[in-house]
């Protein structure tokens, strides 16, 4: 027979770890998407502040879920090897903005044309394989065309760009600082966003 001692002596059941994670991530996503972006930075860039993530759009024309050739796979840790972004098929040469923000980067990345774009929330957008004529500094709106598609750069079977979306020094693992890569798909209302994050990391926002 248990007495009452016994009872009132045995620690409470910590709750499962993995809770607490994914709390965490819901938090990250909801300050990414749904907190007010302040002015000062929005005007940084030269474009509306909007922190409506229905303001996406995919970086081709027309493309639809079906179109998604290859989908986000998130790195284990930030150096480990993953699907960065998600590939879309192209029926058209031609890359757009999929929201504001100003061309951060446009050149070649080992093989491939690269071009970047930070949007007025932070986070940075890039395109590859994309030849482009756009100039660092440039202010570009939703739809307004970034490149085309190199397609002797192109890994997928048929016409694809990569695009991979990153949030600036939003991974601290120790003293090591790395930025955070998330699902463009999301973005989209394509997939759903990870519930999950590594156990030995620390991601922060």
């Amino acid at each position: 027979m248990t007495k009452l001692s016994e009872v009132a002596s045995t620690p409470p059941t910590p709750p499962p770890r993995t809770s607490v994670f994914i709390l965490f991530v819901h938090a990250l996503l909801f300050a990414l998407f749904w907190n007010p972006i302040p002015q000062a930075h929005a005007a940084e860039v030269g474009v509306t502040r909007s922190s409506d993530r229905t303001n996406w759009q995919p970086p081709v024309a027309n493309a639809r879920p079906g179109d998604l050739l290859r989908p986000f796979v998130a790195p284990q840790m930030p150096w480990s090897a993953a699907h960065r972004g998600i590939d879309i098929r192209a029926s058209t040469a031609q890359v757009i903005a999929p929201a504001a923000g100003e061309v951060m980067f446009v050149g070649r990345v080992v093989d491939r044309g690269v071009v970047t774009i930070r949007h007025p929330n932070g986070l940075l957008s890039s395109f590859e394989p994309v030849e482009s004529d756009l100039e660092v500094g440039a202010v570009v709106a939703p739809g307004d065309p970034v490149g085309t598609i190199d397609a002797e750069a192109s890994h997928c079977e048929v016409q694809c760009v990569h695009w991979g979306v990153r949030v600036p020094d939003g991974w601290h693992i120790g003293s090591s600082v790395r930025d955070l890569y998330i699902d463009p798909g999301f973005l989209l209302g394509w997939t759903e966003p990870s519930i999950l994050w590594p156990v030995h990391s620390d991601p922060v926002s």
